[in-house]
């Protein structure tokens, strides 16, 4: 089970790093200012020891606690249509590691925004964004055993993890002057987690079981030849002797509600952005049953981004950016949050990230 979270594995899920969609932070009504067609970006993002300067991520002793290393990379762009609207779309490819597994993720994003207001005076330009963004993996594997209510088990894979997100954005945005502007944003969405199957592996009495799960229901069969006396060939049980609900606790649904404030200034061939972002999310039935486990679950995100470009010439820039999270990025990748890996998101987290963008 992948987890982004990018500590020891979890159960019950594939997890992998967690903004919102990604860079709301830095939403503005104008994205096209400067621009005579669009823009193309290109970046490579990264977190280990060795970037980690700040000792931004939580850091623990214990391997199944500590943050760990994730790399990406990532495509982005948008394009004008006519002269208030914007198309924009994303694509990255994400990798996280923990002690033992690394699991890869597939991010997506289209976004339409129409500026439907021009400023005047103290009224900024207003516009309105319709986007769809999720993250998906053709499966994840975690070889650490994975402890649940009622069992231990070996090993866990699901397959076809994903989540899809349906979000609208209000953005605001005052031209302060001919080098600076300032942008507020109100954002709400509704999230849905799917999930293939669910599959693992256990020890029992000494034999080694293949697990297979539907809902509360599992169904065993005997692995491998066993010499531990009377055992059992199959096993079934679906009386939820063991606590799970495997469609409830990682296919849940949501809704998230987000507001932010960003600022951009240049002058000559520099450009600097910083933004903060505040995500809330209420979730169905997989943080009543954390609830119901006494255990923690975590609704609210804050995440702050800086980015500094420099142009080298009339079409081309260079960038670095940071993305530092309180509670990792659950808002980003919400397939990483389940029963299991709750627990692991009052971690801080960061990414650094470089490139090139184009204009046209």
């Amino acid at each position: 089970m992948g987890c982004l979270r990018v500590w020891g594995a979890g159960l019950l899920v594939a997890c992998a790093p967690v903004l919102a969609a990604p860079l709301d932070a830095l939403l503005t009504a104008t994205p096209e200012r400067g621009l005579e067609h669009g823009t193309l970006e290109l970046g490579f993002d990264a977190m280990n020891q060795q970037l980690d300067v700040l000792n931004f991520r939580s850091v623990s002793s214990d391997p199944d606690k500590a943050t760990g290393d994730y790399r990406g990379s990532h495509v982005r762009g948008g394009v004008r249509v006519g002269e208030k609207g914007w198309l924009s779309g994303s694509l990255w490819q994400r990798a996280v590691g923990d002690a033992t597994d690394t699991y890869q993720y597939t991010s997506w994003q289209l976004s339409g925004q129409y500026r439907f207001m021009e400023p005047e005076g103290r009224v900024p330009a207003l516009a309105l964004r319709l986007s769809g963004w999720g993250n998906y993996a053709a499966a994840t594997d975690t070889t650490k055993p994975v402890v649940v209510p009622g069992a231990k088990l070996d090993s866990v894979r699901i397959t076809n993890p994903a989540d899809q997100q349906l979000q609208a954005d209000l953005v605001g945005t005052w031209q302060l002057s001919a080098q600076s502007d300032v942008s507020v944003l109100l954002s709400a969405g509704a999230s849905q987690l799917s999930y293939g199957a669910m599959s693992a592996t256990t020890t029992l009495d000494g034999c080694h079981y293949n697990l297979a799960f539907t809902g509360n229901a599992i169904y065993g069969t005997l692995a491998s030849p066993c010499n531990a006396g009377i055992y059992l060939t199959e096993l079934y049980d679906n009386s939820g002797r063991l606590g799970i609900d495997v469609a409830k606790e990682i296919a849940w649904r949501g809704n998230f509600v987000q507001a932010g404030v960003n600022g951009s200034w240049h002058n000559g061939p520099w450009t600097l952005k910083a933004g903060y972002l505040f995500h809330m999310a209420q979730r169905e039935s997989v943080d009543d049953i954390l609830a119901a486990r006494k255990l923690s679950s975590y609704t609210q995100n804050h995440t702050v981004v800086v980015e500094s470009s420099y142009r080298f010439s009339t079409g081309l820039r260079g960038f670095a950016r940071g993305q530092f999270s309180s509670n990792l990025f659950f808002n980003e990748m919400p397939v990483t949050y389940n029963t299991s890996t709750a627990s692991r998101f009052d971690s801080k987290y960061s990414i650094v990230t470089v490139g090139v963008m184009a204009d046209f």
